[in-house]
């Protein structure tokens, strides 16, 4: 599960914030950590991460509207909310910003690994499926020969440069 880059913990309750350190420390995580939104966002202003995971009731930046900050800053950076409220508007608000994921207080080790390596996960394909996409289109020049701008002829020569590498037959 050990990315290269640590993972920020921002968490405003010291015991709690230390005890999620030394968890994903004790999981072969390296760990920066935060006491509060505006403390993670200079953080990572200087810092490259792997994943966040971080609280939502804090002041005076909640973690709502840290995520928010993030996406618009790092879109592709990852970040796991967690909360002692089981708000269920909360919850889905988060997953619409953007969060990976989302654990409800108290959780076990397990759950948060599992979170973790999830988000890890996602990452993972996500930069996979964006080096294949490239990949296809470096292969696939332009479809010679093909007259029109509209959006069917568009959608068929689409179409015709991802099946072209592979061994089917088409018939148009």
């Amino acid at each position: 599960m050990a990315s290269g880059l640590p993972i920020l913990v921002v968490e405003d309750d010291l015991a709690l914030r230390e005890a999620v350190c030394d968890t994903l420390e004790l999981a072969g995580q390296a760990v920066v950590a935060a006491a509060g939104g505006e403390e993670a966002l200079q953080l990572l202003a200087r810092q490259t991460v792997s994943l966040v995971v971080s609280d939502v009731r804090m002041l005076p930046i909640d973690g709502i509207a840290l995520l928010k900050e993030i996406r618009s800053r790092f879109p592709h950076l990852p970040v796991v909310l967690m909360t002692a409220f089981a708000d269920v508007d909360r919850a889905v608000e988060a997953m619409r910003a953007g969060a990976c994921d989302f654990l409800l207080k108290p959780f076990s080790v397990p759950q948060m690994l599992n979170a973790v390596e999830r988000c890890f996960e996602r990452s993972g394909l996500r930069r996979e499926n964006f080096v294949l996409r490239r990949e296809v289109e470096e292969r696939s020049p332009a479809i010679d020969g093909m007259v029109g701008q509209s959006a069917t002829v568009l959608a068929v020569c689409d179409r015709l440069k991802r099946i072209a590498p592979t061994p089917a037959t088409i018939l148009l």
